[in-house]
């Protein structure tokens, strides 16, 4: 999926590589707000049934990843960051509509995830893109401690 924005340079998403964890150790390091969890987990993660696992590269890099995963007819996007001089540029919404596109051919009938109540932009791409509040998790996150808000989309059915 490459494009082209007039403030950027190509890029193109592409699935994740053990090589990229070094990576999204820098892409995490510029996101405090997305999951922080050990580069290890990221690595277990693409190894198990129903993974999705992309990042986006530019030719000096990988500046942008989402990790997801898929249990029947559910998914569930688990982390999605992007280097903070990358942002704005569309290579979230690529990464997203990447996955997403994989999850409707698999069979995915919703998508869940959970974001930090204080993440208005997060919030606000994710409403743009059709997700919108189911719930709340209290105290879901930590460092510091923070509710988290439930999204989901929905994908119609036809039969």
């Amino acid at each position: 999926m490459p494009a082209e924005t007039q403030l950027g340079p190509i890029w193109n998403v592409r699935p994740f590589r053990a090589s990229d964890a070094k990576a999204l150790a820098k892409i995490l390091q510029s996101a405090t707000e997305a999951a922080q969890w050990p580069l290890e987990s990221y690595e277990r993660m693409t190894q198990l049934p129903g993974a999705v696992a992309l990042v986006c590269e530019i030719s000096t890099g990988v500046t942008a990843f989402l990790i997801a995963r898929q249990l029947a007819d559910e998914a569930e996007v688990l982390n999605l960051a992007v280097l903070t001089e990358a942002r704005r540029q569309g290579q979230a919404t690529a990464l997203l509509a990447a996955a997403t596109h994989q999850f409707q051919n698999s069979g995915v009938l919703r998508i869940f995830l959970e974001v930090r109540e204080s993440n208005q932009p997060a919030i606000a791409f994710y409403a743009k893109h059709g997700f919108t509040p189911t719930g709340r998790r209290k105290a879901y996150y930590r460092d510091p401690v923070e509710d988290a808000l439930c999204l989901e989309m929905k994908f119609s059915t036809t039969t």
